[in-house]
């Protein structure tokens, strides 16, 4: 039997990965925790995306410090872009769908949706969700399927899903 040994993921994706063409953005709506932010840098560094959009008001100051740690090497690919929630549209390009993971009266699950290639991911609150002014504004509404006792997942890990979902379907 051939031992089994661990390489590194550069030896595997090298060369077989390319920049995706259009890649999704994601629009953090509110989030409280630097370490999500961070968590979602990570991710779109993970995937090619260039850009994170953080809607927060005046008086919500993330530690950038704690932002970068849990970003990591990310955070030199992936630019955190800052708005506000009367200016956030600026910083997606008017071809692109505003899509909300949220569980909502219209959503549907992403395994069945049809999802945009041009979309902006829209996450929201840790523990509010992604505002109801916000969600108006979809153009559609998605959310992971749950089978067990815990039906929410934190916001890191369900765009995680959600996005992996858009890479396996537009970039593989």
């Amino acid at each position: 039997m051939e031992k089994i040994t661990t390489i590194n993921s550069r030896d595997i994706f090298e060369g077989k990965t390319g920049k995706i063409s259009n890649p999704p953005i994601i629009v953090a709506d509110m989030l409280r925790t630097p370490e999500n932010i961070g968590s979602l840098i990570r991710i779109a560094a993970n995937i090619g995306i260039e850009k994170v959009v953080c809607i927060e008001t005046d008086n919500m100051q993330m530690r950038e410090s704690k932002i970068r740690r849990t970003a990591c090497m990310a955070w030199d690919y992936v630019k955190l872009e800052h708005a506000t929630p009367d200016n956030f549209s600026e910083f997606i390009p008017s071809d692109y769908q505003l899509v909300a993971l949220e569980t909502s009266s219209i959503s549907e699950s992403i395994f069945k949706a049809s999802l945009p290639q041009k979309m902006a991911l829209v996450v929201g609150n840790e523990i509010h969700g992604v505002r109801m002014e916000l969600l108006s504004q979809c153009a559609q509404h998605i959310n992971i399927p749950m089978s067990g006792p815990a039906t929410s997942m934190n916001v890191s890990h369900a765009t995680c899903v959600a996005l992996f979902e858009w890479v396996r379907r537009f970039a593989i």
